[in-house]
């Protein structure tokens, strides 16, 4: 009785531990072939997942679902050119640009076929590095995605000139407006300012050569996730639909009580999301 009162206790203790385990996230940081110094996150082990941000955005948008995704995958989340602690090249800053790197950091990870996923601008990004190079990209995921050419503006400013407008803006990203604090927008407003001059550059260069995924989306032949929160009204959900439709096979995901960054807001449904898509790894 004594033996088996023991081997219960240490069998409860190992599950106990094994719960507290907690996955670090580290900084890291490359340089690209042509000398740009790429900083992102990373955590984990196994196949790779390759999380790209959007607009005025950096890899930190993603560290709360990376947290729960480096249980099962190498998560790699990088800061574009421009953003967060990567460098600031001289460079236009459009997406055809962003692509071209996103590819060299890819290449640089050393893996074979990944999983690539991006939110907003960074879906646009992902989507064209996946056109431009299929056989590099083993899944995609698009999470409440840019990219198609649009008649209606966005219902605010995107690249907020004053303190007002990036809470006005950070206001319409979230379904739960109580997120937004005097902190987040403080932190954001003098982020902005910060990386203000990489955001004015892509917005510039929409203006004469976007690759808009509206006719090519159909050449997208790799298996497609795409996942939009309900209440996202920065790209409102019937863009979701544009996208489902227009990719064969590809699964929609519609995550309630979420906006535009549904990875920030609900990330433990966006994380049940992504294992069901990516669990016959």
């Amino acid at each position: 009785m004594r033996k088996a009162v023991l081997v219960l206790f240490f069998v409860s203790a190992m599950i106990v531990s094994c719960t507290k385990v907690k996955i670090e996230i580290k900084d890291k940081g490359i340089v690209l072939p042509d000398n740009v110094v790429i900083h992102y996150l990373e955590g984990g082990q196994g196949p790779v997942l390759v999380l790209v941000h959007g607009l005025g955005s950096s890899a930190e948008i993603w560290r709360p679902v990376m947290e729960r995704l480096a249980k099962s995958y190498r998560v790699v989340a990088p800061d574009l050119p421009g953003y967060g602690k990567s460098d600031r090249p001289n460079a236009d800053y459009s997406i055809e640009y962003q692509s071209q790197e996103l590819g060299s950091f890819i290449d640089a990870l050393g893996a074979d076929k990944i999983t690539l996923a991006g939110n907003s601008m960074g879906g646009w990004i992902a989507a064209i590095t996946a056109l431009n190079d299929p056989g590099r990209i083993g899944r995609l995921i698009l999470v409440d995605s840019a990219g198609f050419r649009r008649d209606f503006p966005p219902p605010v400013n995107i690249n907020p000139s004053t303190r007002e407008e990036m809470r006005a803006f950070l206001l319409e990203l979230f379904a739960d407006k109580s997120r937004v604090s005097e902190g987040m927008v403080n932190g954001q407003w003098e982020y902005r300012k910060d990386i203000g001059s990489t955001v004015l550059a892509t917005l510039e260069s929409l203006k004469t050569k976007a690759p808009y995924l509206d006719d090519r989306l159909k050449e997208i032949k790799i298996p497609t996730l795409i996942v939009w929160g309900k209440q996202d009204a920065i790209t409102p959900l019937d863009l979701a639909g544009r996208f489902n439709s227009g990719i064969r096979g590809s699964r929609l995901v519609v995550i309630d009580d979420a906006g535009h960054v549904p990875e920030l807001e609900r990330p433990e449904a966006f994380y049940r999301a992504v294992k069901s898509f990516v669990r016959d790894w």
